[in-house]
């Protein structure tokens, strides 16, 4: 019998550490029922729902919550609300569009049509069970969102639109498609970001493990001349790329200003005193070189190994 990798001898360790690298970590789940399931074609999900009405979208068996919804509130207490703030740092007025690669129950959607009622929001996920269970459960429906049941990285390839935020959370426990970490990737997204447009990435990860952000930090700076980070969660970082100005002081500013919704204006704040200098070191990326489950993986065994000391 030929001997196993590495990496499939520690398979089992992976399921069991799985939930160091959340796409987001919210509350303590408490009662719930399942009100949703199925075995779609990419993976098992299901909705729970809480006493209160909160619901959440869960993948995998519940390893991670990829949307959020609360009724009669369109903010989330994590990292989603990030996106409703961040391109500020690099304006100082509202955005009028968004593109949401990975737009699952549409969390971010949903906010941005709340909150910027008149932009234009295109929601690509590849999931059309998915898209449906954010329209029957999570509160997407706005008539300025469009949802589109594609693969991200060849939506942007086929589409001639331009947008003034693009968010890229496209996670699926626990990685990120390699083809989406890419500079060639990066560079599909600066050509379709208007002028003061940002890219916004979600980099989920262990806690304390900071690898893969390093290197998606490298593979960004290849085709956007700022990049800076914004470490809202213990496990998740969100990384800005611009082609021009962006910065704290700019966020900061915004906060201060009546163009930016009020209910806003405290989490910009707060986001401006976190949003720093990126990382350095890391390796690029490219179509032809992009081992980033590799590096996952052995951030999760690292964890895990310090864990068990």
């Amino acid at each position: 019998m030929p001997a196993l990798s590495w990496r499939w001898l520690a398979l089992p360790l992976l399921m069991i550490v799985a939930l160091f690298a959340p796409v987001g970590e919210i509350k303590s789940a408490g009662a719930s029922t399942v009100i949703w399931e199925s075995e779609t074609e990419y993976q098992y999900a299901r909705v729970v729902q809480f006493s209160d009405g909160e619901r959440w979208l869960e993948l995998n068996e519940g390893q991670a919550v990829h949307s959020v919804y609360r009724p009669g509130s369109w903010l989330t207490n994590n990292y989603w609300d990030e996106a409703l703030v961040l391109p500020w740092a690099a304006r100082d007025q509202k955005p009028r569009s968004l593109a949401v690669l990975g737009n699952a129950g549409g969390t971010v959607a949903r906010a941005y049509s709340h909150f910027y009622p008149d932009a234009r929001i295109d929601g690509v996920e590849i999931d059309g069970q998915i898209s449906d269970a954010g329209r029957r459960y999570f509160d997407l429906g706005s008539p300025n969102l469009q949802l589109h049941t594609a693969d991200a990285r060849p939506f942007l390839r086929r589409s001639e639109r331009k947008w003034d935020a693009i968010l890229v959370d496209a996670y699926r426990q626990p990685y990120i498609p390699f083809y989406m970490t890419t500079s060639e990737f990066f560079e599909s997204v600066a050509e379709h970001l208007n002028p003061g447009g940002v890219v916004m990435v979600n980099v989920g990860h262990p806690e304390g493990s900071d690898a893969l952000e390093a290197s998606l930090t490298a593979t960004m700076k290849t085709q956007f001349s700022t990049v800076l980070r914004d470490p809202s969660e213990r496990v998740n970082t969100i990384l800005l790329g611009a082609n021009g100005p962006a910065s704290a002081q700019q966020l900061a500013a915004s906060a201060n200003s009546a163009a930016m919704p009020a209910p806003l204006r405290p989490l910009a704040r707060e986001a401006a005193q976190r949003l720093s200098a990126p990382l350095p070191g890391g390796d690029v990326y490219t179509d032809d070189l992009a081992p980033v489950e590799w590096l996952i993986d052995g951030s999760i065994l690292k964890v895990a190994a310090e864990g068990q000391r």
